[in-house]
């Protein structure tokens, strides 16, 4: 009976999410135009799905992993990432939004490509798309890869039927709702998430406080570093390493196309950027409280075999079916909200910037149901046969998009001399020094989107001064 009603609450929130979904479609089918600029969100619609989007599985399986075995000194990683963010949210969202709207922009390439001619625009329109397909196809993969974990340890499923059933069912509700209905899965998948997680602090709270002394001896067998920031003769590194996570960070806000549509979709550029706090304090609450429940875990259950899958682990063990079926809600919500938004933003490269990159081609072309279905499906085959930790493959594909992506952006919405062929190069060239980055094992103390930013934008500097600013 107690498994049955945990069943029970935790599809309610899946048929509330597909209503919300329909709602979506409904809005979809009353605005057949692709530009973006038509959606019109407001700053907590904008905020709010943004911020869900950007927690991803990672926070609910990695981030908890990272706590559980390596202690304090990941609480710096949400710390280094509000630095980027900080200075992301100073100069980009509101320009983003008003060059897309400008551009009459239906994805992000279309910003990127914006004011470039003949050639070097096609090139550059399908480098990008390639790289959007490949990096989101690898972060959608953790995604499917941290709903398998959560519903294997949920409800005792096999890994692959977990890993299937999760996938079909973000895909069916991504392909009802497109854009408009992946926003509003958003909103209440983050309204899902704030429950969640005041939950799950109370709950170990609770249960830390019931044997205090097994709880200190337990953080203190981890190690004399677990309850440290920076561990001993390890300054320099954290140092460096939480530089390298502040350039991700802003790589992340700038080449993301899953989160820069939604900037593009803010109803102004004023209202778009009067969403900064709602988006900043959504993410490093649910971030720092999620790391946090990993290392209080590690004090009340410390012989975990998997720590990503800490939270539903716990809350199975020690709550009730009622607090159990609202956190494996939470746990879904999360994963799917950064889930049905890659698709949909890979749903959207596909259709306009691969097939249909012709503005003229894309009259009632808004529905992309079709793309979703066919990548979704895709992506989970692929995700079967991957080995890596949710942990490694959110950060590289985040790192490696935003190096070959975000010093693009930058120049574009800043308005820094270019032209299409020093932008391409410098996408290219940001791409490949993120990847030598990480093959040479650099990323181990600095993020690969420190050099990789850093590259494309001097190659962009170097032959802007020497090619036409027109890109032909």
């Amino acid at each position: 009976m107690q498994t049955h009603l945990s069943i029970l609450v935790f599809a309610l929130s899946l048929l509330a999410t597909l209503f919300v979904s329909y709602l979506g479609r409904r809005y979809e089918a009353r605005h057949r135009g692709a530009a973006l600029a038509t959606h019109g969100l407001n700053k907590w619609l904008l905020g709010l799905s943004a911020g869900a989007t950007a927690n991803s599985g990672f926070v609910v399986t990695a981030a908890v992993g990272l706590g559980y075995t390596q202690g304090a000194r990941w609480l710096l990683l949400p710390l280094a990432w509000l630095l980027g963010d900080i200075l992301f949210w100073t100069f980009f969202p509101q320009r983003i939004n008003a060059v897309g709207k400008r551009a009459d922009a239906a994805t992000m390439v279309d910003v990127l490509v914006s004011g470039t001619h003949g050639r070097s625009r096609r090139f550059l329109r399908i480098t990008l798309g390639v790289i959007t397909l490949g990096c989101l196809g690898g972060y959608v993969s953790a995604q499917w890869i941290s709903g398998q974990k959560f519903l294997s340890g949920a409800f005792d499923l096999d890994n692959v039927s977990s890993l299937v059933a999760f996938a079909a069912v973000i895909v069916v509700y991504t392909a009802l709702g497109g854009f408009r209905g992946s926003v509003y899965a958003d909103n209440l998948q983050a309204a899902i998430r704030i429950v969640g997680t005041a939950i799950a602090l109370v709950a170990v709270w609770v249960a830390a406080s019931r044997a205090p002394a097994a709880f200190q001896s337990n953080l203190e067998s981890a190690g004399p570093d677990f309850l440290h920031l920076a561990p001993t003769g390890g300054l320099g590194l954290a140092i460096a390493s939480s530089l390298g996570f502040a350039a991700a960070a802003l790589g992340f806000g700038l080449g993301q196309p899953q989160i820069v549509t939604r900037y593009m979709a803010g109803s102004s550029p004023k209202e778009t950027r009067s969403a900064w706090w709602i988006y900043i304090l959504f993410v490093q609450v649910t971030w720092i409280a999620m790391t946090a429940f990993g290392i209080a875990l590690r004090g009340v259950m410390p012989t975990l075999d998997d720590p990503e899958t800490g939270l539903s682990a716990f809350h199975r063990a020690t709550t009730g079916p009622l607090i159990t079926g609202i956190i494996a809600a939470d746990i879904f919500a999360t994963i799917a909200a950064t889930s049905n938004s890659i698709l949909v933003a890979m749903a959207q490269s596909v259709k306009f910037d691969l097939l249909n990159p012709r503005r003229e081609d894309r009259t009632g072309r808004a529905d992309l149901w079709i793309p979703i279905t066919v990548l979704g499906v895709i992506t989970m085959v692929v995700s079967l046969f991957l080995h890596s930790s949710v942990k490694d493959l959110a950060l590289s594909s985040v790192g490696m998009m935003g190096a070959g992506v975000a010093p693009a952006m930058m120049i574009q919405v800043l308005g820094w001399r270019r032209s299409g062929w020093s932008l391409l190069c410098s996408v290219i060239v940001g791409f490949t020094t993120a990847a030598l980055w990480t093959s040479l094992g650099y990323n181990a103390f600095m993020n690969e989107a420190a050099p990789g930013i850093l590259a494309g934008l001097l190659v962009n500097w170097a032959l802007s001064r020497r090619l036409h600013t027109n890109g032909t």
